[in-house]
């Protein structure tokens, strides 16, 4: 099961009761936006595991490969964090490894040369089928980053992350397993990618 909160950062609430000492010492080196970024992200992932984990503070996080977050004890449940502009994501798995990402939906005047460079062939002509182009743009660029976050890759290597909307596929090279949704939330465009079936998604908002 994937639980993933999405939040906006204008009117998201931060409860430091649930986050440790040292991580809010840690905030304290941040600034302005960035700082606030941090404790509501952390703030969604305690909640999320005080709900579902019935775990009463937020345990140590690491960094990993690539800067992806995780928890430094590996019996816990894997997570992952997305932001754009003013939005905020966090996904947790109870079972398997999670990949997320959002993007806002925004005007991008040259976002076909994007998409003719970074996206295969089909991928392009499938886009350019759709009513709506720019979204299918979001769509494609967001279930790209979140199966390389899934497999803690940069977005260096998104042209090697191929997305087949009509027969439900994503392959890449660095991974076998590829399973996602995508779901779009006002002018919020998501994607999760899992390494097992997505049997259950709760979706926050």
């Amino acid at each position: 099961m994937l639980i993933v909160k999405l939040a906006n950062l204008n009117d998201a609430n931060i409860d430091v009761s649930l986050l440790s000492p040292q991580l809010l010492d840690e905030a304290n080196k941040l600034h302005g936006q960035r700082k606030k970024q941090f404790l509501v992200c952390r703030s969604i992932l305690a909640s999320l595991l005080q709900q579902h984990c019935d775990i009463s503070v937020l345990p140590a996080i690491k960094v990993g490969d690539n800067g992806r977050p995780c928890f430094l004890q590996q019996s816990l449940p894997d997570f992952n964090i997305s932001h754009s502009q003013n939005w905020v994501a966090v996904a947790i798995s109870l079972t398997d490894k999670v990949g997320l990402d959002i993007e806002v939906a925004r005007p991008r005047k040259n976002y076909l040369n994007v998409a003719k460079n970074f996206f295969a062939d089909d991928e392009f002509q499938w886009m350019l089928m759709q009513d709506d182009t720019l979204r299918a743009f979001w769509q494609l660029w967001t279930l790209k980053e979140s199966a390389l976050k899934l497999y803690a890759k940069g977005v260096w290597q998104i042209k090697s992350v191929k997305v087949d909307l009509n027969q439900q596929m994503i392959i890449a090279p660095f991974g076998q397993d590829f399973y996602y949704q995508y779901r779009q939330v006002g002018d919020v465009h998501l994607s999760v990618n899992s390494n097992q079936p997505i049997s259950k998604l709760i979706l926050l908002s």
